[in-house]
């Protein structure tokens, strides 16, 4: 019972906004796009804008803190998770070219979509990023120069594998 009324007592003192533009940072940036642009702006202001507002007003500490922590604890939350996405993305391309590479030791040639890696060379074909929009490998392949892309940075901000001179770079 105390716990129930601590949640009513923190949600009616002011802090229900910042617990759902929390909400949907972590929806926008972790959920739906995996990275933080829209956090990485939003929270610097929104930080110090509880700073200025909540040290102005005089109401219990414990409360002005947790108002001051909800946005530095949204910005880690989304920080941590392009931090994971990132690792998730870097080592499941790896496996991605390591298996391109060997079609092409195989056949000569590099494959013309990454389905025709599946099942011999890898199981299925993994996921960039484990996110809604923008979690899936790209793979071109024009004019016999093979690339795998994916988005680092949506909606820009790619990251390519060029499989002729095998070297990692960007796009945008």
């Amino acid at each position: 019972m105390r716990l129930i009324t601590l949640f009513h007592y923190i949600w009616y003192r002011g802090i229900r906004v910042s617990i759902v533009i929390a909400l949907i940072l972590l929806a926008w940036d972790a959920v739906l796009n995996g990275t933080y642009i829209l956090s990485a702006m939003v929270c610097p202001v929104w930080i110090l804008f509880s700073v200025v507002k909540n040290l102005s007003q005089t109401s219990h500490w414990k409360l002005t803190l947790v108002k001051i922590m909800i946005p530095v604890f949204t910005l880690g939350l989304v920080l941590a998770n392009d931090s994971v996405q990132s690792r998730i993305a870097k080592a499941n391309a790896a496996r991605v070219v390591a298996a391109c590479e060997q079609f092409h030791v195989d056949y000569g040639r590099f494959p013309q979509s990454l389905d025709e890696l599946v099942p011999r060379y890898i199981p299925s074909v993994p996921r960039a990023k484990y996110c809604l929009d923008y979690g899936r490998f790209l793979y071109w392949n024009y004019d016999g120069n093979p690339m795998l892309v994916w988005y680092a940075v949506p909606p820009f901000g790619r990251e390519v594998y060029n499989f002729k001179n095998r070297t990692w770079g960007y796009i945008d």
